[in-house]
């Protein structure tokens, strides 16, 4: 493994544990504001510091599609999936469901990749790493039902963010990551806008204007959505989409973790068991990965 792919991993690494903090996060000021709100919010400030980040004008028309539909999956579509999915099923589904996204990125590759199958090592590892997901999930308190709509929102929410990482590892060798970033969060401004201002929902700015919830934001918006975005793009363009994916097994664990330190969760024997197997399964899937990506060449994509 020469530093390239390790500095893809540990991107990958620091995208889901911020990913896994996030939702702590979000709790806390969804009880001010809706869940497209936030997005907006999100976005906004992920825009900005893209710019700071990334300051190059770049924009034709014969190519804005691909941003659009990149947006779609992995910003707008996902979200609005996920959370719609939340409202109507249990958050146990939802996590379960949604992280099967590493399976359906290793079938979408085997229907169109062939040369990037999974091989007998791998899906063990796959396997493995997706059973201690659920039992990390369930934590020692199985509730399983079965709620047809929420639960295919959960798996279209996984399916779309399988369909992103999969054009964006097709296309990412025309722009740097830094452009693809900043434009996925342009067009989930667009795309959520319309959300918003249809919504009735009122938000109450008294209670977000404060400093603890002005970091919170901030906090989401550059780090969880930003730098994370940027991240998984060069992690994608290092170790592939299907190992980069692989992480969000993961997900869960660092949820569960983190939970217990800030807000006193248990962790029970399965959630330990499952923590394990995550890990176990994961360095399996990583230490049997087929082939070598190429190093990460910026694009210059100034015309």
């Amino acid at each position: 493994m020469n530093k390239n792919q390790i500095s893809g991993h540990l991107m990958a690494l620091f995208c889901v544990v911020v990913w896994g903090s996030t939702f702590v996060v979000s709790k806390s000021l969804l009880a001010h504001m809706s869940p497209v709100q936030l997005m907006l919010i999100r976005f906004v400030l992920a825009y900005v510091a893209m710019w700071i980040i990334y300051p190059k004008w770049y924009f034709h028309w014969r190519e804005e599609w691909r941003f659009v539909v990149m947006a779609l999956m992995a910003n707008t579509l996902y979200a609005w999936a996920e959370n719609t999915a939340l409202t109507i099923t249990l958050a146990s589904n939802v996590s379960i469901l949604v992280s099967t996204t590493p399976i359906i990125t290793a079938v979408l590759l085997a229907l169109f990749k062939k040369e990037e199958r999974l091989n007998r090592y791998q899906t063990i590892g796959f396997a493995i790493a997706f059973a201690g997901m659920v039992l990390v999930v369930f934590n020692g308190a199985v509730a399983l039902q079965i709620k047809p709509t929420g639960d295919l929102l959960a798996l279209l929410a996984a399916a779309t963010w399988a369909a992103y990482g999969l054009l964006l590892e097709k296309w990412s060798d025309f722009y740097s990551s830094a452009l693809i970033t900043r434009k996925l969060m342009f067009y989930g401004i667009i795309t959520v806008l319309p959300m918003v201002l249809l919504s009735s929902e009122s938000m109450n700015l008294h209670a977000i204007l404060t400093w603890d919830n002005i970091a919170k934001l901030v906090y989401l918006g550059i780090v969880g959505s930003a730098v994370c975005y940027l991240f998984w793009s060069i992690a994608i363009r290092r170790i592939g989409v299907l190992m980069t994916n692989l992480y969000i097994y993961s997900i869960p664990l660092v949820t569960l973790v983190i939970s217990a330190i800030f807000i006193q969760e248990r962790i029970t024997l399965m959630g330990v068991i499952g923590i394990l197997l995550v890990i176990a399964g994961m360095l399996l899937g990583t230490l049997q990965s087929k082939g070598s990506q190429e190093d990460e060449v910026p694009v210059d994509v100034g015309h």
